[in-house]
């Protein structure tokens, strides 16, 4: 809504903007931090996100879980080892009679295909599962400043001793006591 110039709105009388008896459109102020992410998902969105995860899984059939312990146990090719892969793959070409015969070559070389591959995926799946975790964190971060408000206001209400606000104050308190973990919500009556 337009809001009367007042004394100290910075115009003289003859400024550019400066309007007798009119009104000036004044921008509503929100500070950057409050609101970091304004989007949505529609239905259909949410439906071909959702598609396009399932053709993913469908797609990789042979994917497996390993639980913590086999993660430690199972040897591995790390960061530490970056290079192995083409070290070994060009070693074991110049040099066949050092290949053990019980080394199925074929499979090694599926297995390295493979293995690029994956890696290509794996990077593409952590910067879109980090760009999701972020985002989510951020309109977090913007729900919870939003709750922290009306707490507050409602808060300060409740001192007032506002009709109501005392019961609102109680039920939204708890979420924020000093020391505690989050509540789970409370039961409505």
């Amino acid at each position: 809504m337009p809001q009367p110039l007042t004394w100290n709105s910075n115009l003289v009388w003859n400024a550019p903007g400066a309007l007798w008896n009119g009104v000036v459109d004044s921008p509503k102020h929100i500070m950057s931090n409050d609101n970091r992410i304004s989007a949505s998902l529609s239905a259909q969105d949410m439906t071909d996100l959702l598609a396009a995860f399932a053709t993913i899984k469908a797609k990789l059939p042979f994917l497996i879980n390993l639980t913590p312990v086999d993660r430690r146990r199972l040897p591995n090719i790390k960061a530490e080892r970056g290079g192995m892969v083409d070290v070994f793959t060009t070693e074991m070409d110049l040099h066949p009679e050092l290949v053990p015969t019980f080394v199925d070559r074929p499979e090694l070389a599926a297995d390295q295909a493979l293995f690029t591959q994956l890696g290509t995926l794996a990077a593409c799946a952590t910067e879109i599962c980090e760009g999701i975790k972020d985002t989510q964190q951020a309109v977090a971060s913007d729900m919870y400043l939003a709750y922290l408000s009306f707490y507050n206001n409602v808060k300060q209400a409740a001192k007032r001793s506002v009709v109501g606000a005392d019961a609102i104050y109680q039920t939204l308190r708890v979420f924020f006591q000093r020391g505690s973990t989050t509540p789970a919500p409370p039961a409505n009556s």
